[in-house]
């Protein structure tokens, strides 16, 4: 005689199922909240990319801020100074519109790096795990090296 599992009953079924459905529905949301949409208290997240100076390129968006208003839209890019980062000097760029992120960002694009932060974000340069970057800055041959 050979022994089968018994089948689960449809109760059982749809339990599961709705639990599958809830689950999803619940992580969806999770992930619109955390992506920067307005929320119901009228905030939302300043999102800009960290520049990694020592590979001059960007990681990949991330939250540095919860500011109060509706979600502005997208405006000219912009470089934004952390002033009192963890672990060093912190430099972001963003396209995210005002109002930015209160006093402990310096906005007047003054640090020496900027530059080259809003440069990677022009050509869409992202850091990879490898090491290497999307769009890395092509070097310019040396004609005198010819």
């Amino acid at each position: 005689m050979i022994l089968r599992p018994a089948r689960p009953s449809r109760v059982v079924r749809a339990i599961r199922v709705t639990l599958v459905v809830s689950g999803a529905v619940g992580a969806v949301a999770c992930i619109i909240h955390a992506t920067g949409c307005s929320s119901e208290d009228g905030t939302h997240v300043y999102q800009a990319r960290f520049y990694l100076e020592a590979r001059d390129c960007l990681g990949t968006p991330s939250s540095i801020d919860v500011i109060s208003g509706e979600e502005p839209g997208f405006c000219e890019p912009i470089c934004l100074r952390q002033i009192r980062a963890d672990g060093g000097r912190a430099v972001y760029a963003s396209t995210v519109c005002p109002p930015y992120p209160g006093p402990d960002f310096d906005k007047s694009g003054t640090d020496p790096a900027c530059p080259a932060a809003l440069a990677a974000l022009a050509r869409g340069d992202t850091c990879l795990t490898d090491g290497g970057s999307t769009r890395p800055v092509t070097p310019v041959k040396d004609a005198a090296a010819d």
